[in-house]
C-alpha cells in the first residue's frame, strides 16, 4: 500500500469516527505541488476527551494498524502525538494543543483523492507551520517553493500574523539560527546559500 492509499485510509477512519483533523507537512506539500520525496503523512488532529482518544484508536486498531495503547494514551495526556510505521511509511498524529493547531483544523479544506475526501492545512497555515514549528532546511525550502509559486494564492496579512512578523525576516531569522548551529559545515553553508537566493528572488 502506498503512502497515498495509507493517507486515503486514515481520513477514511477520521470521518467515521467524526474527529477533526488536517493532513500537514510534507505530503500536504506534495498535493500542492511541491516535487519532493516523503514518507511522512502528518495529522492534527481535535481529541475533546480521552474517549475521542480511545475511539481513533479502536478504529485504527480494527482497520489493521499496529498501533500501541499506551502510546496513545499517553500522547493524549502529554498533548504529544504517537507515530504508526507501516510498510516503512511513518503515520504521525499530532493533537491540537496550540493556536496554530487550532487555526489550522479551522480553516482546512477538502479535497478529493480517489472517492475520499481527505481534509488538508490551507497554504498560510501550512507554511507558517513549516517556518516556525518544524524549521529545518527542508521545511523551509518547501514553505519558499510554496510562497513562491502559490504567491497570488496567498493571504500575505493573514501569513504575517500567523508568523509574528514580516514572512522575510522570520525566515532570515531561523537560517541565522541554523547557520550558528552548524558553524563551518560547508554542506549546509551552500544549501542555506541556495535558500537565501531563492528568499531574495522573492517579490
Amino acid at each position: 500500500m502506498s503512502l497515498i492509499e495509507l493517507t486515503v485510509k486514515v481520513a477514511m477512519i477520521l470521518n467515521r469516527v467524526n474527529l477533526r483533523y488536517a493532513l500537514v507537512g510534507g505530503l500536504a506539500c506534495i498535493l500542492m505541488g511541491v516535487r519532493r520525496m516523503t514518507e511522512d503523512a502528518d495529522f492534527i488532529i481535535e481529541a475533546k476527551s480521552f474517549d475521542d482518544a480511545k475511539r481513533l484508536f479502536l478504529e485504527l486498531k480494527k482497520e489493521g494498524f499496529n498501533i500501541s495503547f499506551n502510546e496513545v494514551k499517553g500522547a493524549f495526556r502529554n498533548s504529544g502525538h504517537f507515530t504508526i510505521i507501516v510498510n516503512g511509511f511513518r503515520l504521525d498524529f499530532k493533537f491540537a494543543t496550540s493556536k496554530l493547531d487550532f487555526e489550522t483544523l479551522d480553516r482546512a479544506v477538502e479535497v478529493e483523492i480517489g472517492k475520499e475526501k481527505v481534509k488538508i492545512a490551507q497554504l498560510e497555515e501550512n507554511i507558517a507551520a513549516k517556518i516556525v514549528v518544524l524549521s529545518s532546511i527542508k521545511d523551509l525550502e518547501d514553505a519558499l517553493w510554496l510562497m513562491i509559486h502559490h504567491g497570488n494564492k496567498i493571504d500575505w496579512n493573514r501569513l504575517k500574523l500567523l508568523l509574528g512578523g514580516e514572512t522575510k525576516d522570520v525566515i532570515e531569522k531561523i537560517l541565522l539560527e541554523i547557520e550558528k548551529e552548524f558553524e563551518g559545515e560547508e554542506a549546509v553553508y551552500k544549501k542555506l546559500g541556495e535558500l537565501r537566493k531563492l528568499l531574495k528572488s522573492f517579490k
